[in-house]
């Protein structure tokens, strides 16, 4: 039944209109105070900005990430018991990197468990984290972008690298690559990174503030074009968060010898 039910495909469908259904909303909800001015029966409001509802801490795309992550672990933990004994000497090490790597970010997603307990943050994180919170990735961005960064490429580029690497086993490459239809989320997830990489990196728009109708203009149609409506680090985790399930899926679906 799970192989009937669980298709990507389908899965991938459903989640692109999720996307569809959020955009759609951050715009709403980051221009509202244009939108309002056009559309009658709309009270005005000085309204921008994002949905904390959605976007903020322990909110609907929070709470989506670490139910994706959550998942995530059961699938590989399930793999890990069927195949570790049969794996060779390097996909162990890489599979308990990766397994480690997972526990590490759902722990750190929900604060090791203070966004669940609520407990006070303790006197060394309060003194030291951005957010006031139990977790590393808000101290310096050390421990935020180098992390982030090598997820960013294990989501997008794993396709591609495995292509390169002629000499690896064919179960290394499996573990990378268990499926090609993961290859569908790499494109998607990479459609909402460069467009705002492009921008940054060419300083293509002209920042805030404006200081003409035109920058304005130009200004809206960056934050657009880049998807900044929505807090994007947010929204691109969540992709992540995606690919990740389904990549433990597919190795969770890989028969033990």
């Amino acid at each position: 039944m799970l192989n009937k039910t669980f298709n990507l495909i389908f899965s991938l469908k459903f989640f692109i209109c999720f996307l569809i259904l959020l955009l759609c909303e951050g715009i709403f909800h980051f221009y509202y105070y244009k939108v309002s001015q056009f559309i009658a029966f709309l009270p005005f409001k000085n309204q921008t900005g994002y949905n904390s509802i959605i976007w903020s801490e322990n909110g609907l795309v929070e709470i989506l990430q670490v139910v994706f992550l959550f998942i995530s672990t059961i699938f590989f933990s399930i793999f890990i018991k069927k195949n570790y004994v049969h794996l060779n000497f390097i996909t162990k090490i890489l599979t308990l990197f990766y397994l480690v790597g997972i526990l590490y970010y759902f722990f750190e997603e929900i604060s090791w468990g203070q966004h669940i307990f609520g407990w006070q943050t303790p006197y060394f994180f309060s003194n030291l984290n951005h957010q006031n919170e139990t977790n590393i990735h808000n101290i310096s961005n050390l421990f935020n972008e180098v992390p982030r960064n090598i997820l960013l490429i294990w989501c997008t580029l794993s396709f591609l690298l495995i292509k390169f690497f002629k000499s690896v086993s064919l179960e290394i490459k499996k573990f990378i690559l268990p499926n090609e239809n993961l290859k569908l989320i790499s494109i998607l997830i990479l459609i909402f990174y460069v467009p705002d990489l492009l921008i940054d990196k060419l300083d293509l728009a002209p920042g805030h503030p404006a200081e003409n109708d035109k920058e304005i203009a130009l200004n809206v149609f960056f934050e657009i074009v880049s998807f900044n409506f929505v807090r994007l680090s947010e929204l691109h985790e969540v992709m992540f968060n995606y690919y990740i399930i389904w990549h433990s899926y597919y190795l969770y679906k890989i028969k033990g010898s």
